[in-house]
């Protein structure tokens, strides 16, 4: 039974249908018990069929709910529905077959039954006699009768600069917490105005919704509004759209707002308040108004002069531009930072000229700044609007190099001036440029303004449609620098004359994608073309001319069936190839690319071995920065000059993965799988990043001594290394990581690694031993997984700033020399282990009423997690409650004894983690009582299983944040204390779930009728 009402006798026979399903369900050979994830007795969850062949659709997909009663119609008309509607293949939801592992049951029902969209109620004879039946049925007449117009439109509106979008992204943080899913799409006017805009905006929200990368394919707007309609307005969600215009029309790109359930909010920012009245009656409307004066000469001051208010010889005048900006965030700190550093005179002459733009002409405002610009400085900016926002800063600054636009200095302009951002992608390791979008506007209509009838004599061309134009007529001129056109590889037009290549001269930047070319050979065209970065599908690759190319991007399905690539040893100034294809016959000759700085390879389609293969040669690549090399099965042997010769002395990255090498040649240090080596040279001193990954044959490494700048090395799959020579002369190394390395057996020199601050050490399956780590004085994260040979681990005591140790399947360690005590460990915050079954002590002492400072770590501890040992945490001092650990917010222990030396009482103490929010301990053997925990007023999960020898539970009067109770296993304890739990206003759900001596119940049965008891 799982409510208080089930307790009385004539509710007996009304459940027998519940119970029939429960025992089928316990009739699946699915243990529970041992699953990571098991929260909940087996019972209340029913895992899918064994003999099912569908796949459980993610919530919020199901179509149609089955309501039944399974003794009377589950083998008739219940599972000839079914099967007819999943043939129909129709996402139905039935209730014995689609329960989540981990859930209750009757929270796995209500969420089916909210996000249906049709409910089949099937009545029977019995039907009317389970409650269970019945409680469905109410939950499914209250979601019809729903009010459906309870769905929020919110806009804020106001001109350009003004802050709108950073209001979004402030509520959107604070609030977004409270909802089912979440999705902020920005720019939302731009991406409409691209191709298939409104469709890229629903694969956008879907994937943020469903929280996956969304690979179906969306026809065309109508699928993707049924998509919507069926996947994502069955959730409470949050969704922001920023800088909405007139081309956003709500119902045509998500469809009817009737749609959506109750609770869903939408965020719409806008520069035009008639688009966001389109929805008077729904749309709040909220306007942006200018700052205060107090915080306007605050902002402007920050960006002025670097402080918060002016120096007293600029205070009349920074409060006579701040008038003047009219309180706009965006101009404030444009101007100031044109303005910082300059003289009087400069100051003066800008305030003169901002009052000559009238207020309402923002972008005029801040086109000052513009103006103030070097004519280097200018065209950076232009590009950045037109092509480069979101690109990486180091590929631009190559182009513009080569161009005489000193970037470096410029860019460093631009970014002082706040006329541009620069931020840091973690995933990629690059600085990325970012622009407002009122600044970007301000770019592009400057470019507009240079022709406004003929686009093609523009400097810039980023507009799909008058890029085509041009190009398909020949329209093109030498005023064109740069072009962006891209089309979906479905597109099958083709540019109709090749004249009009001809005629850009002077053409610098072309990026296209998914359009056909003209011709295969351009050789004779666009001399000055400095970057080309072509995405072009199945078809071939066209020839370029190469005198001045710079950057070279090449993505195509197949291969290089045109033979293009061999004309890459012309290109004497080219700094940076990335070539992603589907198969690759040859490599490029790089004899003449001695400028080569980024050379990044990958292919899709595998080659095995025995297949005809070739060589790289990169013995001419003095200046390589950068090496990735992904599945290249093509690759055979890599040459890398002549003996004696230093090939890499300026390499920073080196990225090898999935590739067949079986011989390394020269001056250059192989790092893939190979057979047999030959190596005269050791890796550059300049190398800062070192990844190996999946390389099966990879046997020995040559000594790494020498690599003194290295601050990241990983070491992935490679299953028949033995050792890492030279780890001690990595004096620079921050960050080690090594995996699947199954024959490692030494990691000497892993002791002297003093800059270490990140060690992971998983799947080496031979490794025994550790050196001392007491040296690593900067360590900061320790985890050591599925090591089963690994014995000891030793110096962890030294390790003052280590803030997070965790310990897994290291089945053979038995102790942590050093480690003994964990007092010298003032930084911990997470200690985590689990699995090692031999390890049987950690101790607490030496810690009396006068030497508080010294358990200085036990303040900072955060999370405590000890499973899968026979761990004993033994406590010596004289007063326990001065040890437990302050700041723990949670404590999860399995089959381990927490004792006090001075009292023998287990869990002594634990009443004093007053930060407690999660507390679960398994497997406790010979706890008879737990101790008063009436001071954890943080509690809202509390699991005590398997604990067979516990007869009472007090102290839980305090508990008031305590949402869920699990006591399963306890098969001693006999009652509740009735006012203690009745007064737990925030308790959801208590299971008791083989507890069977549990006689005196009634502090269940005056439980509210809300919370959830399993049986």
């Amino acid at each position: 039974m799982r409510s208080a009402d089930r307790n009385h006798g004539s509710s007996t026979s009304i459940d027998n249908d519940w119970f029939e399903k429960n025992k089928r369900q316990k009739s699946n050979t699915v243990d529970y018990a041992s699953s990571p994830h098991w929260d909940v007795a087996a019972s209340a969850s029913a895992p899918p069929s064994a003999n099912s062949s569908l796949q459980s659709p993610p919530w919020g997909e199901y179509e149609v709910f089955l309501n039944y009663r399974g003794q009377d119609t589950r083998y008739q008309i219940t599972d000839i529905l079914y099967r007819f509607l999943v043939n129909l293949k129709i996402r139905t939801f039935k209730d014995d077959d689609e329960l989540r592992n981990g859930e209750g049951i009757w929270p796995s029902l209500a969420k089916a039954i909210e996000q249906s969209k049709i409910y089949v109620t099937i009545f029977s004879e019995n039907y009317a006699y389970s409650k269970w039946c019945l409680r469905e049925l109410a939950a499914i007449v209250k979601r019809l009768e729903h009010d459906k117009c309870c769905v929020s439109i919110v806009g804020i509106h106001g001109i350009g600069g003004i802050g709108k979008t950073t209001i979004a992204k402030a509520v959107f943080n604070k609030v977004s917490a409270q909802f089912d899913r979440c999705s902020f799409v920005e720019n939302v006017r731009e991406m409409l105005h691209s191709k298939d805009g409104v469709i890229t905006l629903q694969k956008h929200l879907v994937s943020d919704i469903l929280r996956r990368n969304f690979v179906e394919s969306i026809a065309n707007i109508s699928e993707g509004i049924r998509i919507i309609r069926d996947r994502i307005s069955c959730f409470k969600c949050l969704i922001v759209l920023d800088d909405v215009d007139e081309n956003f029309e709500f119902e045509e790109v998500l469809g009817k707002i009737e749609n959506f359930v109750s609770g869903n909010r939408f965020i719409m920012t806008s520069r035009n308040v008639k688009v966001l009245r389109i929805w008077t009656e729904d749309c709040k409307l909220y306007r942006v108004v200018e700052m205060s004066p107090q915080h306007s000469l605050q902002l402007f001051c920050k960006h002025a002069f670097k402080m918060d208010y002016p120096p007293s010889s600029y205070e009349i005048l920074s409060k006579d531009i701040v008038s003047v900006a009219a309180g706009l965030p965006l101009t404030l700190k444009v101007v100031g930072s044109l303005l910082f550093k300059e003289e009087e005179v400069i100051w003066k002459d800008k305030l003169r000229r901002l009052k000559e733009i009238p207020e309402e002409k923002v972008v005029a405002r801040l086109k000052i700044s513009y103006d103030a610009l070097s004519e280097d400085a200018k065209r950076i900016f232009l590009d950045i609007a037109c092509f480069f926002i979101g690109e990486d800063k180091e590929m631009a600054s190559y182009m513009w190099s080569d161009c005489g636009l000193f970037p470096t200095t410029n860019i460093n302009i631009l970014n002082q001036r706040s006329m541009i951002d620069i931020v840091f992608n973690d995933y990629h390791n690059t600085h990325s440029f970012r622009m407002h979008d009122q600044l970007r506007d301000m770019g592009r209509e400057i470019v507009c303004r240079e022709n406004i009838t003929r686009p093609w004599k523009r400097s810039r061309i980023w507009s799909r449609e008058n890029a085509l134009e041009m190009l398909r007529n020949g329209k093109g001129t030498k005023q064109v620098e740069g072009i962006r056109l891209h089309y979906g590889y479905d597109f099958e037009g083709k540019l109709g004359r090749k004249e009009c290549f001809m005629k850009l001269s002077e053409l610098r930047y072309l990026d296209m994608q998914g359009v056909k070319m003209p011709i295969d050979d351009f050789s004779n065209y666009v001399p000055n073309l400095r970057w080309l970065r072509l995405s072009i599908g199945v078809l071939s690759i066209p020839k370029f001319s190469m005198e001045n190319l710079v950057i070279l991007e090449l993505f195509t399905w197949l291969g290089d069936e045109s033979g293009a690539l061999k004309h890459i040893k012309m290109a004497s100034k080219l700094k940076v190839l990335k070539l992603s294809c589907g198969s690759l016959d040859e490599f490029p000759e790089f004899s003449r690319s001695g400028s080569l700085e980024i050379l990044d390879v990958e292919t899709s389609f595998f080659r095995p071995p025995c297949w005809v293969r070739t060589d790289l040669d990169i013995g001419n690549l003095r200046n390589l920065k950068v090496l990735r090399l992904k599945n290249c099965w093509v690759m055979r042997n890599i040459r890398a000059g002549a003996i004696g010769m230093m090939p890499f002395e300026n390499l920073k990255v080196l990225h090898l993965e999935g590739c067949w090498v079986t011989e390394i040649t020269g001056g250059a240090v192989g790092m893939m799988p190979f057979e047999n080596i030959k190596v005269q040279h050791l890796l550059p001193s300049s190398l800062t990043t070192l990844l190996i990954i999946d390389c099966p044959k990879l046997e020995w490494l040559p000594n790494l001594e020498n690599l003194e700048n290295l601050s990241s090395l990983s070491i992935v799959g490679c299953p028949l290394l033995r050792e890492i020579l030279g780890l001690g002369g990595l004096k620079s190394l921050e960050a080690f990581s090594i995996s699947d390395l199954k024959a490692l057996c030494d990691m000497e020199g892993l002791g002297s690694l003093y800059s270490l601050k990140s060690l992971s050490l998983k799947g080496c399956d031979a490794l025994t031993r550790l050196p001392s780590m007491a040296s690593m004085s900067k360590l900061l994260h320790f985890y050591v997984s599925s090591c089963p040979c690994l014995t000891n681990i030793q110096g962890l005591g030294g390790l003052e700033l280590l803030q997070m140790l965790h310990i897994h399947q290291a089945m053979s360690l038995s102790c942590l020399i050093g480690f003994e005590t964990l007092l010298s460990l003032n930084k911990l915050k997470v200690l985590k282990i689990s699995d090692c079954p031999l390890l049987t002590l950690l101790t607490f002492y030496g810690i009396d009423d006068g030497c508080r400072s010294q358990a200085a770590v036990l303040d900072t501890l955060q999370e405590l997690d000890i499973h899968g040992t026979a761990l004993v945490l033994q406590i010596f001092c004289r007063m326990i409650q001065m040890l437990m650990f302050p700041s723990l917010t949670m404590l999860k222990l399995s089959g381990v004894r927490i004792c006090s030396a001075d009292t023998g009482v287990e869990l002594d103490g634990v009443e004093s983690m007053e930060e407690l929010v999660d507390l679960q301990l398994y497997d406790l053997a010979s706890i008879r009582r737990l101790p008063s925990l009436s001071k954890l007023r943080n509690l809202k999960n509390l699991k005590v299983a398997n604990a067979p020898n516990l007869q009472e539970i007090a102290g839980l009067v305090g508990l008031k944040s305590l949402e869920r109770l699990d006591l399963t296993g306890c098969t001693s304890l006999e009652r509740f204390p009735a006012d203690e739990l009745s007064d737990l206003q925030k308790l959801k759900t208590v299971i008791v779930s083989g507890c069977t001596n549990l006689i005196d119940q009634s502090a269940l049965r005056e439980l509210e009728p809300s919370v959830k008891i399993w049986w």
